[in-house]
């Protein structure tokens, strides 16, 4: 398991922002909504806020793309237009760097990529996996 410990947070934020600096988003993204996992699906992270009739707060990108404009009010159509398609243009890596984020902002405390299977620190560039005290 991979505790607050053992990371280095403002040198991840440092080197998450470098890399992906939509994490830092203040209309969508990690740092919108509260940690956790998709309220739809259940099996990604949370990403983008709804607004719309359905009962869910906040949704992982493929479910957000799924619901299309469902997810948000009439008065927030263009909003949720543009929210898709933010993302849908993110890397493939989107699930693991929304995590790390979580932890580089204090609101995980830990991630233990064996049970998520979803994060893989490998193809990271090395000053993220030298804040997480996983370099080579």
């Amino acid at each position: 398991m991979m505790r607050d410990t053992e990371v280095d947070p403002p040198a991840l934020r440092r080197a998450l922002l470098e890399l992906a600096p939509w994490l830092a988003g203040t209309e969508v993204g990690p740092a919108v909504v509260e940690a956790g996992d998709c309220d739809r699906c259940g099996g990604a992270p949370r990403l983008l806020p709804l607004c719309g009739p359905v009962s869910w707060t906040a949704v992982c990108r493929d479910c957000g793309l799924a619901l299309g404009e469902d997810g948000w009010c009439d008065g927030h159509a263009d909003q949720g237009a543009a929210a898709r398609d933010w993302a849908a243009a993110l890397p493939d890596t989107w699930p693991t760097l929304v995590l790390l984020w979580w932890l580089a902002t204090g609101e995980l405390r830990a991630i233990d990529p064996t049970a998520r299977r979803r994060t893989d620190f490998e193809p990271l560039p090395a000053p993220v996996r030298a804040a997480l005290g996983t370099a080579d």
